[in-house]
């Protein structure tokens, strides 16, 4: 299957407090890189333009990312990452957007752009793989069908990131589908805790990402 041509929004979800971190992971290095520049690199290669999602307006002077990059801030900022989800999701200039947070320094470009083949006609809303048992819903394409749907559940007060999905069209991708996509796995990698960022380290010595 070929990949749709389409033009596609990246939006980085960077809103969390990193409580398990204990400091701002966004900006921690691997190598020479901070993670989300990392993640912008890796957006910036198949998306036509790249939004990073912040909770307040202070936090696009700690980014400082030096990239031309679209800031949104979070109209639902305490309401988590499906907070983040619509926000972005409202400013995007694409019908379709990759989402992802921004702590994931190990994006597949092969594995997006694989996701990007089963956006078809009719469309879904949602693009989603399966991997270790759980949906990636902050490593999915969204479409802008979903933003109704959205914003009813934090209207009342449901955060579930994948809470509305009875609702639309998804399109699951199971592991078996992605696996043998060179570093399809690291892509869903994330940095949460001083153990992961060690881990992280490590992994960005060997890191190719196409």
């Amino acid at each position: 299957m070929q990949m749709v041509p389409i033009e596609l929004t990246g939006i980085l979800l960077a809103g969390g407090k990193s409580r398990r971190l204990g400091r701002d992971k966004a900006v921690e290095r691997i190598g020479n890189d901070r993670i989300i520049d990392r993640a912008i690199q890796r957006l910036a290669g198949i998306t036509t333009s790249q939004t990073v999602v912040v909770d307040r307006l202070e936090r696009i002077e700690e980014l400082d990312i030096e990239n031309k990059i679209h800031y949104v801030v979070d109209s639902y900022s305490e309401a988590g990452s499906l907070g983040g989800l619509f926000s972005g999701l409202s400013e995007s200039p694409t019908p379709w957007s990759f989402v992802a947070a921004c702590d994931m320094p190990f994006l597949s470009t092969a594995l997006i752009k694989f996701m990007m083949t089963k956006i078809s006609d009719p469309s879904p809303d949602v693009v989603i793989p399966k991997f270790e048992g759980r949906l990636q819903t902050t490593h999915a394409l969204y479409n802008k069908s979903c933003l109704e749907h959205i914003e009813t559940r934090l209207k009342a007060g449901l955060l579930k990131m994948d809470g509305y999905f009875p609702k639309i069209t998804v399109c699951q991708i199971s592991e078996n589908e992605f696996l043998n996509i060179e570093g399809s796995e690291d892509s869903f990698f994330n940095v949460n805790t001083p153990e992961d960022l060690l881990t992280a380290l490590q992994m960005g010595k060997d890191f190719n990402g196409d």
